[in-house]
């Protein structure tokens, strides 16, 4: 009998921390949610068509931020001359160019730019600023998607140009798992 009771007391205690444990977790994959970091790292190589002759470059950054009600980026690019438009694209692996859906597009409302040399655009990202599929969603669904590897940044050029980059996230594998389980 007293088996049977420290048998059913050890699940019990078992039981208890997976799942206050579970809650752990849970706040602790919010709390990285929220401060998730994410890059494209922008070439000609990676545009559409490839046009790895093309000379210029960039980087962007972004960061979830806001307790993940928001997402600031910094788009550098160096070498680019006349830009017309710097645009988050949902474009998953494999898909054919038809299938494009613009998310978020800066820059058209100003005009073609001069020549850059770095900072191109900086800002930040709210639910209202999300368009296409993502239109009256969260930032988390941004961030699903970014995860799932269907979001690349464009960088166009009055002159048919562009530089293009697949957003990825920063970090070690175990955050982006850790994230691709909240999403």
């Amino acid at each position: 009998m007293n088996t049977k009771v420290s048998v059913v007391a050890m699940a019990t205690v078992a039981m208890t921390l997976f799942v206050a444990s579970a809650g752990v977790l849970s706040s602790s994959v919010i709390a990285q949610q929220s401060q998730a970091h994410f890059i494209a790292n922008l070439s000609g190589k990676s545009a559409f068509p490839p046009n790895p002759s093309f000379a210029a470059t960039g980087k962007a950054t972004f960061t979830v931020t806001d307790d993940g009600k928001k997402m600031s980026y910094s788009v550098n690019a160096t070498r680019i001359n006349h830009v017309d438009n710097v645009v988050l694209v949902y474009w998953p692996t494999g898909a054919n160019r038809a299938s494009n859906i613009v998310l978020l597009r800066t820059g058209s409302e100003h005009g073609a730019t001069g020549p850059i040399n770095g900072i191109l655009v900086q800002g930040t990202i709210s639910s209202s600023d999300l368009v296409g599929p993502l239109k009256g969603k969260h930032i988390s669904d941004l961030v699903r998607d970014i995860l799932n590897r269907n979001v690349d940044l464009w960088i166009t050029t009055t002159t048919l140009s562009m530089i293009a980059g697949k957003v990825t996230p920063v970090g070690a594998p175990a955050q982006a798992a850790l994230l691709h389980r909240v999403s």
